[in-house]
């Protein structure tokens, strides 16, 4: 794969685990807003963010592999 395909593919990746947040983000303000909001769901939505800053922080343009399956909107296990 040329590295400027690679590069795309990468910030791509990157843009895809950012978006991602944002369903997770409204979760929790929804959560928030119920008159008796469960701790449990919004503990369980800030450690679904927190992988993914670990994750978008970490993620380096040669980790191909991963880069792919962050992309494969068939996966197994998809981030959006």
């Amino acid at each position: 794969m040329s590295d400027l395909k690679t590069g795309i593919q990468y910030e791509v990746a990157l843009d895809v685990l950012g978006e991602s947040k944002q369903p997770i983000m409204s979760a929790i303000v929804d959560e928030r807003r119920k008159a008796a909001p469960s701790q449990a769901f919004i503990r369980y939505c800030e450690m679904r963010l927190d992988a993914l800053d670990e994750l978008q922080d970490n993620l380096e343009p040669t980790d191909t592999d991963t880069v792919q399956r962050i992309l494969d909107v068939n996966a197994a296990f998809m981030v959006r």
